[in-house]
């Protein structure tokens, strides 16, 4: 009679991200680079460092641009299509989350534009010019 497998026997091998990220296919390389812009997008917002989570946001869209324009070869192995998927929703969180911390902050900016206008039409009304430069 044969003996049944030990468990630990049934798991798969830890394999590193190092040897992983080797193998890749370029597709799933420049989801791992969108994933890795976001989150860094998402720090600069959690910092309210505006300026580099532009920089950021820039990068995301030229990686993206860059993703629709690879050409994949052969269809995704289960493994693949998994780490593609776990890839998608951490790039769907990061963009989430970064737009829940960027919305406050345009909402901001849009009524400090609105007075900005506001004054400057009172302004006009009452004949004033600004000085030339």
């Amino acid at each position: 009679m044969a003996r049944p497998m030990p468990l630990a026997s049934l798991r798969t091998p830890e394999i590193s991200m190092t040897s992983l990220t080797q193998s890749l296919p370029s597709i799933l390389e420049n989801y791992q680079e969108i994933a890795s812009i976001t989150g860094e997008m998402l720090n600069a917002a959690k910092a309210g460092d505006w300026d580099l989570a532009m920089v950021h946001g820039q990068q995301y869209c030229e990686r993206v641009e860059l993703l629709r324009q690879t050409e994949q070869k052969a269809p995704l192995d289960d493994a693949a299509r998994a780490m593609k998927y776990d890839l998608l929703v951490r790039i769907l969180e990061n963009d989430a989350e970064t737009r829940d911390l960027a919305i406050p902050q345009l909402a901001r900016l849009g009524e400090l534009l609105g007075r900005m206008k506001r004054q400057q039409t009172l302004l006009s009304a009452y004949g004033y010019q600004a000085p030339e430069e």
